[in-house]
């Protein structure tokens, strides 16, 4: 299985003269634009460090610049007094290093992250905005609550009140003594090892939470601790957690052989870096095996379900890298991600939740099954109260299909699909590490559809999928667009997406024909780079479709699309979509695809072209 690094070009065949990182689509950047935060509520007093006032909040966006400069972020409360941050502890791109969470975001998404104090403000509903050039970016919400701060540090006691001044020394602590609605700050505290069964086990029901006042574990500006166990982040019976800026590491098997198969068992049962509960978030955090081990059982790097709690009602999974997540060997039942609701022993059959949220995640040479992966089964599984949505995800190389949506027991939400990036997906998982064909997860699709008892629409638009199935395996649903499962009720509308491909694969695939009668779509590109096609032949259903060559361009993970492009401009209009994976604002012709076209002047001249 191919692998991609950040300073290395794509090994698929891929078009050449193409500029340095520095010089894609944020370099000649429209309005500055905010896509999340990590807080959405909480003190704007009694930090403690002696430089902001309230919570730390940390905002993703951009078009924000690479350093402050003469920029500001501000924030208006709610009696509509607007205030410069109590204190900027960093303003950079969010690529990764300190002082800067660990989650590299620019590389996938050329995006900035900017850490402030809330200043000393009126309490209730307010907004965060930041100006850069005098031009000013959307806006995010932000309550100004009461509420506990605390801080945990290496040089701390678990005797004293957890203050900045007199801080505590374990995170144990945390579980122990915040209570609900706190905000807490790990600064140089490591926690957990690779023996461990847990690192940080949250079931303490006094300091459950709300989504009015959120409990928060954050990393301190400067700091990447680490959290390592089977089970990193795990929750039980309390709601509301909000875990940012963490460096984790999650597996059950301590190694792998010459085959990449696990060995070296350190507990029997799941794993997982990240628990999700109810009105929760994940948010900036950087996931990955314990070095050397992998993955293999059932769960996933960051999991949510129902099946005894409801553990995922409107949970935000938003901007964290997973990375060489699993190996080849790791068992078909573990995935990337996993969100599900298996409410049948929750005492509540047929819960329904409020739908989770997916996007601006970056997700990269994993090789436990599925990128982003939802499926539900059982009788009473249950159902969402709205769409779920799905959205600016960056997927390389990742085993088994990019995104996900499947059920066997009548999911009737609809799934917005929108704006992300595959680029080869669809390999082989659950393998023996030498034939891709011995796979026993053989959904090798790029975005897979797996009807057996889904009810609802798959919007699925604006994607691309930039090669699939490039591992060699033969198996079965090697599709751009697989359809898998015994049923036929799930509706499809498939607009604006790219399908690429050197390889003569199918460009959809269906293991019941029935079901290619529901979808609908317009105004496609199905490409594929040789001649003579026997498999790779585009559906008669898309109206407007087009076979050119999109002419696209990658560099590490970003694409560029050519002005020449049959994407640009030739895209189905849909208002919702206003801005590309990059922040780039949608123009009213509408571009196929998740990137936008942007005009940018000649680069310059000490630029080297790869």
């Amino acid at each position: 299985m191919n692998k991609l690094t950040e300073n290395k070009l794509i090994t698929l065949p891929v078009l050449c003269c193409i500029f340095c990182l520095g010089c894609l689509q944020s370099a000649f950047a429209s309005t500055p634009v905010l896509n999340y935060s990590d807080l959405i509520s909480g003190p704007d007093t009694g930090l403690g460090d002696g430089l902001g006032s309230g919570v730390i909040v940390t905002v993703w966006g951009q078009n924000l610049g690479h350093s402050q400069g003469s920029s500001r972020v501000s924030f208006t409360d709610s009696s509509g007094t607007e205030r410069n941050a109590a204190h900027v502890y960093y303003w950079k791109n969010a690529d990764g290093q300190l002082p800067s969470g660990p989650a590299n975001l620019y590389a996938s998404h050329d995006m900035q992250e900017i850490a402030f104090s809330i200043p000393d403000s009126a309490t209730g509903a307010g907004t965060i905005k930041v100006t850069v050039n005098g031009q000013d970016s959307n806006t995010l919400p932000f309550t100004v609550r009461n509420g506990n701060i605390y801080h945990v540090t290496s040089d701390g006691n678990d005797a004293d009140n957890g203050s900045f001044a007199t801080p505590w020394r374990t995170t144990q602590e945390i579980i122990d003594s915040a209570p609900s609605g706190s905000t807490t700050y790990v600064h140089d505290v490591n926690t957990g090892s690779s023996s461990s069964t847990r690192a940080f086990y949250w079931n303490t029901g006094s300091s459950s939470s709300s989504l009015a006042e959120q409990f928060a574990l954050i990393s301190y500006p400067g700091h990447h601790p680490k959290f390592t166990a089977q089970k990193a982040i795990e929750t039980y019976n309390v709601d509301a957690l909000v875990v940012s800026k963490l460096d984790i590491y999650a597996s059950n098997y301590s190694s792998v052989d010459s085959n990449d198969q696990p060995t070296g068992l350190i507990a029997i049962g799941a794993t997982y870096g990240i628990q999700a509960s109810k009105h929760g978030r994940a948010v900036g955090n950087r996931v990955g095996d314990i070095p050397g081990g992998c993955a293999s059982k059932y769960q996933g790097a960051i999991v949510g379900g129902a099946n005894f709690y409801d553990k995922v009602s409107l949970y935000k999974m938003f901007g964290n890298e997973i990375y060489d997540y699993g190996c080849y060997g790791s068992q078909k039942l573990h995935h990337t991600t996993y969100f599900t609701i298996r409410s049948a022993d929750s005492g509540t059959p047929d819960l329904q939740v409020e739908p989770w949220e997916i996007g601006w995640n970056y997700l990269h040479g994993n090789r436990a099954k599925f990128g982003i992966h939802q499926f539900d089964q059982d009788e009473g599984c249950g159902n969402t109260t709205g769409p779920i949505r799905i959205h600016h995800n960056v997927v390389v190389d990742q085993a088994s299909a990019g995104i996900s949506v499947g059920s066997q027991c009548d999911w009737s939400m609809d799934v917005y699909i929108e704006n992300n990036v595959l680029i080869n997906v669809g390999n082989a998982a659950d393998w023996d590490g030498v034939d891709p064909d011995t796979s026993n997860a053989a959904e090798l699709g790029a975005i897979n559809i797996r009807d057996s008892g889904l009810l609802g629409t798959m919007y699925i638009r604006n994607n691309l999928v930039y090669g699939w199935t490039t591992d060699g395996a033969t198996v079965n649903n090697r599709a751009c667009l697989s359809l898998y499962g015994s049923g036929s009720n799930v509706s499809i509308e498939w607009d604006n997406n790219i399908c690429f491909t050197n390889l003569d694969l199918p460009f959809v695939d269906a293991t019941t024909s029935a079901v290619l009668g529901n979808i609908t779509g317009s105004n496609n590109i199905w490409h594929y780079t040789g001649t003579n096609s026997s498999s790779a032949v585009p559906p008669s259903w898309d109206t407007n479709r087009s076979l050119d060559d999109p002419l696209l361009t990658i560099t590490g993970v970003q694409v560029n699309v050519d002005s020449n492009s049959h994407a640009v401009n030739n895209g189905k209009t849909i208002p919702s979509l206003t801005r590309d994976v990059y922040g780039i604002a949608r123009q009213p012709g509408l571009d196929i695809g998740p990137v936008e076209f942007a005009l940018k002047p000649n680069p310059p001249s000490n630029v080297t072209i790869q």
